[in-house]
């Protein structure tokens, strides 16, 4: 029976010390650990391969690895899809929905946060259910949902839940630890590079935690609650706040190097950055931003239909896209010109995933798509 606060652990097939793509995979939210978004060098012509369509509605991004696609549903299910012609090939029912939380594959495990206030382990073989890691049962409705995708670190699994506390838990079975924030962590979640992870929480501030202890390195309180995972590379973590602003602060101090104000309600989105210097990033205010990511200046903007919650894919010298106009969107990198779109059954809110020359989306009314892009001959930087 599960203790408010306590640990609840299955029988583990295997333990990741860290969460890797290797050429075909994308295993985690946005390809890796860092949240990059960053694919293989792909172009047009492109053209779709299967469509399946599943209950409920899907906020969960989709993973892939060893040729499943995976992503959790508001009907309670999680489902590995086949890469190649897009069939069930297992679901497995939670306790409650997965609201947001996108898979993370390391180990021969799937781990994904459900509003049951769990993140579950799920073998990637057949579905079955291997472990759980909980928060406290209290949370925004009434219990401490885990909407947070989990990070695979180190060994650790660092998540966020809606009782106001990152957890991260040794996979070892060693010592878990757990930090408060001041608000529930809600959509937020972690990323990660050289033993720090970096998770902002809707307190309004962005934490730099030690993935071995949970140690806070250092922290920074932006002018309101954040709602987005941000990503790090090139000594800097990129974030959107609820302000409408892209920042850019030095990952061993905090100290802010750049902002850059948008339009709209805040940013929903991650940042992803290209492999030539730019960082792709959508706001409320309908529109899909390009910047220099050393320094913020805006190369270009685009505008889409609706708001855009989901964050870029970038593959060489294209940035995919979906928005709430219900539009997945293929851009040019280096001008911002809709060179392709296509339209799914209802807005888009997840990000979408990569294998080789295949590129994964999911729609909120159901709909999966998988598209066969054309392989670039230059690869990404």
């Amino acid at each position: 029976m599960r203790r408010p606060g306590a640990w609840i652990t299955g029988t583990l097939l295997a333990l990741g010390a860290s969460l890797w793509a290797g050429p075909a995979d994308w295993p985690t939210f946005k390809g890796g650990n860092a949240r990059l978004g960053q694919g293989p060098a792909l172009s047009l012509p492109v053209k779709q391969l299967w469509k399946t369509h599943l209950g409920g509605s899907l906020y969960s991004s989709p993973a892939i690895q060893d040729g499943l696609v995976l992503l959790g549903s508001s009907d309670r299910r999680v489902s590995a899809l086949d890469l190649a012609d897009g069939k069930v090939r297992w679901s497995h029912t939670l306790p409650d929905r997965v609201w947001g939380s996108a898979p993370a594959v390391a180990g021969g495990l799937c781990y994904i946060g459900c509003v049951d206030g769990c993140v579950h382990a799920l073998a990637l073989a057949d579905g079955k259910e291997t472990g759980r890691w909980c928060g406290h049962p209290h949370g925004l409705m009434g219990k401490a949902d885990v909407l947070s995708s989990p990070l695979v670190e180190g060994g650790r699994l660092v998540f966020g839940s809606d009782d106001d506390f990152i957890y991260g838990a040794d996979l070892a079975g060693a010592a878990t630890w757990k930090v408060s924030t001041g608000d529930i962590l809600h959509d937020n979640a972690a990323c990660a590079a050289s033993g720090t992870a970096f998770i902002p929480s809707r307190d309004g501030k962005l934490y730099a935690l030690a993935l071995a202890d949970g140690a806070v390195r250092w922290s920074w309180a932006a002018p309101k609650p954040f709602n987005t995972v941000p990503a790090v590379a090139n000594g800097l973590v990129y974030l959107g706040d609820g302000d409408s602003k892209v920042c850019a602060l030095d990952t061993a101090t905090g100290k802010v190097r750049w902002s850059f104000a948008t339009g709209g309600r805040g940013i929903m989105a991650s940042p992803s950055l290209g492999g030539d210097g730019s960082l792709v990033i959508g706001s409320t205010d309908h529109d899909v931003y390009c910047l220099e990511a050393a320094s913020g200046a805006l190369r270009w903007k685009a505008k889409t239909g609706d708001v855009v919650l989901a964050s870029a894919l970038i593959t060489g010298g294209l940035a995919w896209v979906g928005s709430f106009d219900g539009k997945f969107r293929a851009l040019d990198l280096k001008t911002g010109e809709e060179r392709w779109s296509t339209d799914l059954d209802d807005g888009v809110f997840t990000s979408a995933a990569v294998s080789g020359d295949k590129i994964v989306v999911a729609g909120r009314g159901g709909d999966v798509i998988c598209l066969q892009a054309t392989a670039s001959p230059q690869a990404n930087p």
